[in-house]
């Protein structure tokens, strides 16, 4: 059901807000975006008010790291029309932003990714912030699912010709393995507001840090496909580890990809700068049916997605369970574990100024759950979505 009046109030609900916690409020909603935060005694008369009853309401989550969902990944189907699903099948699940994700691929499917893009800017699909480019300058012994055929070195000429094509600069982020660049390539990227995000890497700790300081400013899902911490090899979880202040570094909390205490560490050192990505593919939000991922063919058994020889590949996580994982499992308080899906990754991506808090002016991209953290409702540019169940 959804409802769309021009002002309302929710009700009776505990606001974590992205900065506090504040248990009994209501939220007055005009248009698309929230207009304040008063206690219940304080609601005009005049508006329309919903009871939810005792729920946890927080900031809409924002996953940047989407492959698929709703039955369909990206990859596969380069159009808004995909796109439009993909995102909705996420919304059920508390999403209300979202970089879509492309794969390694062909410079041809990169720039059509381009082209989707462009369609949603124009045709006002405020839910989809951009496109997260994984690959194709990536380390081949680190590809893991990825196409190798399409796994190559940066060419100055090709990311030129990606720069001009993205006039609208729909390519939000991009995922590279940085010992495979020279200084100039990354330059080319930041300068074009690129946000870069070391993975699927095998630098040095040496190259890491190297990096870091010339532009990488994340790390993409932290400890998996990339060179791991030894005692006299560092590596890229070395770098980030040690300077896990300064460096932002996205992390799949499913129980599969990650051990619980790891991310516990990770989060220990990193203040606010780890956040929640899904790495989600098409069973989200769907029947959990086989699906082609280039050349493999993708299972997902309890909500695990791996390839036939057992090969991890994306995940059937919505953020939801990511957040109910990290409170449950890693023992991370919900609303630090609630910024973790939507505050930190809204400063990263520079959209910390709409997005990412419960706040006067801010966007009206709302999720609303229960203790068990089961969504019962969105509310996302203003109008509320109350659905029958998540799970």
């Amino acid at each position: 059901m959804t409802v769309k009046p021009m002002t309302y109030a929710l009700t009776n609900c505990t606001v974590y807000t992205g900065e506090e916690v504040l248990p009994d409020a209501a939220i007055i909603i005009r248009g698309s975006k929230i207009e304040t935060i008063v206690s219940a005694s304080k609601i005009p008369h005049n508006i329309p008010s919903y009871d939810l009853t005792g729920l946890i309401v927080a900031p809409g989550f924002i996953d940047i790291q989407v492959n698929g969902g709703g039955g369909y990944l990206f990859n596969n189907n380069l159009s808004l029309q995909v796109v439009k699903k993909i995102a909705e099948a996420h919304r059920r699940y508390g999403t209300t932003n979202m970089f879509v994700t492309l794969l390694t691929t062909s410079f041809e499917k990169m720039s059509k990714a381009v082209d989707v893009m462009e369609e949603c800017v124009r045709g006002g699909m405020s839910s989809v912030l951009g496109v997260h480019l994984e690959g194709p300058y990536l380390h081949p012994r680190k590809a893991g699912v990825h196409d190798k055929q399409y796994i190559r070195r940066p060419d100055e000429e090709e990311l030129c010709r990606l720069i001009e094509k993205d006039s609208l600069k729909t390519i939000r982020m991009m995922t590279v393995a940085p010992e495979m660049f020279e200084d100039r390539h990354l330059a080319l990227l930041v300068k074009h507001g690129v946000i870069l995000s070391a993975g699927h890497s095998m630098a040095t700790y040496e190259q890491s840090v190297r990096a870091f300081s010339r532009g990488i400013q994340c790390v993409t899902h932290l400890f998996n496909a990339m060179s791991q911490f030894g005692s006299r090899e560092p590596g890229l979880v070395g770098a980030w580890l040690a300077h896990g202040r300064g460096v932002y570094a996205g992390i799949i909390a499913d129980g599969y990809h990650v051990h619980p205490t790891a991310i516990r560490i990770a989060k220990q050192l990193s203040d606010r700068k780890l956040f929640l990505v899904t790495d989600g593919t098409p069973p989200v939000g769907a029947i959990h049916r086989p699906f082609r991922l280039g050349n493999y063919t993708v299972i997902s058994e309890k909500g695990k997605c791996v390839t036939q020889d057992g090969t991890l590949a994306g995940t059937a996580l919505d953020m939801a369970s990511a957040v109910r994982y990290c409170i449950t499992e890693v023992k991370i308080p919900m609303d630090e574990a609630l910024r973790m899906a939507s505050t930190y990754v809204s400063e990263l991506i520079g959209t910390d100024e709409r997005l990412g808090k419960i706040k006067s002016s801010y966007d009206a991209n709302i999720v609303i759950f229960d203790d068990a953290i089961d969504v019962k409702a969105v509310v996302f540019e203003g109008e509320l979505q109350i659905f029958d169940s998540a799970r």
